[in-house]
């Protein structure tokens, strides 16, 4: 009867961790410039700085700011721009993506970014033997083809509407195909972009500094530099826990950091620090089934827990209030949003109506234990998720209080990632708690289509369709509508009980100046100075 979920960004994390190898310190002995250091924490070492090699958010974190461009990027008002790539070309049969580069872009090695080097990323994403993690987020892209030098072109078998979002990523910037060759198997430690920092030194769990790129010229209209960035290095120190990080924050060892909410009212009203926050959220919280077996695969049980949840309190309990309470199957920071569907299709917080529907469907409690049961069988399940994050157990402890309100009891089990992936597509689990990132509309498509990610959605020909749509479909207005459709769908049948959006949240030195993000929460870090 039970059964568990992880979306697939995390499993193809791990492929990509277990492939790495233990790290060595590297020191490339770079000259280091004269300016300015911006000490910026992250929470993990990345495993691998080879794009082709992994999908983890670490990394995503640290090349996305540094040394990873790519064909377009998304501004924060969702519009797509052109980048490293100039404009392109839709086919009619939608089939295929030509783009004009731009010219006179070099990596930081001296050599040319040209289609060459498009065609020569694309197929390391391809070769099987490279077994990337970025390979999955590709739709059916089947090859890239050089048309001239400055031309390249994407070749699908099917239209993959998700491609802008895909193409934003930094899994998607370009590395230097003559680095690559000369570094082979340990490139991931000597990475080649053509962004406005390089690489100079890493010590494994400690940090990572990156220095000037000289020669650096921008053309995001979205950045506010358009020369070599302002400051000469950034230092990204490895910091796992919120509350070292917020005494680095106060020794002034960080000049910005990611923080928990519980961690940002120290820093509230501080004249010494300002605030960053991101609502405009690509994440969302939620809850998954077994829908395979009873009593999960009856939408009406679903619906009754949906109406258990005290989502207002969960926001307050795990994310100091830092959060978006959400009653749709899709991030409020996503094109095709649409919040009147969650308010006329989802599930507030009604523990009276769920009591209803779980009498009418005939769960009661007989012995006055507290705990309904049906047919000799009691309301008692499990509900697994990971841990790390202080949010998941404070998201867990409300969630159990409001379904044993109800009379259904759940037994929390938490594991690290490395335990609870292998057993997401087995039998055994009944619910689980997950959080996902995506860029697109899509996401729904990638985690609720049947079977979806994993492995064990029942077929429902008439949701598929409008999913199977959706990543097909590329014009917008067309999109929309499916999006729209596919929402209350989704709630209809209530596969998933979402919860919340959950805000990004930075504190900074008060003297740092011009420090912005994109779509995806990436900072822009050419921009960055501090105030003298």
């Amino acid at each position: 009867m039970k059964k568990i979920s992880l979306f697939l960004t995390l499993a193809l994390l791990l492929l990509g961790l277990a492939a790495c190898k233990p790290a060595e310190p590297v020191d490339l002995g770079l000259e280091v410039p004269e300016g300015d250091t911006f000490h910026l924490r992250i929470a993990e070492d990345p495993e691998t700085l080879d794009n082709v090699k992994t999908t983890s958010a670490a990394a995503e974190s640290v090349m996305a700011l540094t040394f990873m461009e790519r064909l377009i990027y998304i501004d924060q008002q969702n519009v797509i721009h052109g980048w490293l790539a100039e404009s392109w070309v839709v086919s009619d049969d939608q089939r295929q993506v030509t783009f004009i580069l731009r010219q006179g872009v070099k990596f930081t090695d001296g050599t040319d970014f040209n289609a060459e080097a498009v065609k020569f990323h694309f197929d390391r994403i391809l070769d099987r033997a490279n077994a990337s993690p970025a390979k999955a987020y590709y739709g059916s892209l089947e090859e890239a083809v050089v048309l001239d030098t400055y031309t390249v072109k994407l070749v699908f078998a099917e239209p993959f509407a998700g491609l802008w979002n895909v193409l934003s990523y930094a899994y998607s910037g370009f590395n230097s195909p003559a680095a690559v060759e000369q570094w082979g198997d340990e490139y991931g430690r000597h990475p080649v972009g053509t962004g406005p920092f390089m690489l100079n030194e890493w010590i494994p769990g400690s940090r990572l500094t990156f220095v000037r790129n000289p020669n650096y010229v921008q053309v995001r209209e979205d950045a506010t530099n358009p020369g070599p960035a302002k400051l000469a290095q950034i230092v990204f120190l490895v910091i796992p826990e919120d509350g070292t990080a917020m005494a680095a924050l106060q020794t002034g060892e960080l000049d910005a950091s990611v923080l928990n909410a519980d961690t940002l009212p120290q820093v509230e009203g501080n004249p010494d620090f300002n605030i960053y926050i991101i609502e405009n959220t690509t994440s969302i919280q939620f809850i998954e089934f077994n829908c395979e077996e009873p009593p999960f695969d009856d939408p009406q049980f679903r619906t009754a827990l949906g109406y258990a949840v005290d989502r207002e309190s969960i926001v307050q309990a795990s994310r100091g209030g830092y959060s978006t309470v959400l009653y749709n199957p899709l991030a409020p920071g996503l094109i095709g949003y649409d919040a009147s569907i969650g308010e006329a299709y989802g599930t507030p917080y009604d523990p009276d109506r769920a009591r209803q529907m779980l009498d009418a469907l005939g769960w009661v409690d007989s012995d006055g234990d507290g705990i309904r049961e049906k047919d000799g069988e009691p309301a008692s399940f499990e509900m697994w998720s990971y841990t790390g994050y202080t949010y998941v157990p404070r998201t867990l402890e409300v969630l159990q209080q409001n379904f044993l309100d109800v009379g259904v009891e759940i037994t929390i089990e938490l594991s690290d990632w490395g335990a609870f992936y292998p057993r997401l597509k087995r039998d055994g689990l009944d619910m689980d708690l997950m959080r996902w990132t995506w860029g697109d509309m899509n996401v729904m498509s990638v985690l609720w289509r049947s079977p979806g990610h994993r492995g064990h959605i029942p077929a429902d020909a008439e949701l598929d369709a409008v999913l199977e749509a959706i990543d097909t479909t590329m014009a917008m207005d067309q999109r929309l509508v499916l999006a729209a459709q596919a929402q209350q769908m989704l709630l209809e049948r209530m596969l998933v009980i979402p919860i919340q959006a959950d805000w990004t949240l930075y504190a900074l030195k008060a003297d740092v100046r011009d420090f912005h993000t994109d779509y995806f929460g990436y900072v822009i870090a050419g921009d960055v100075w501090f105030e003298k």
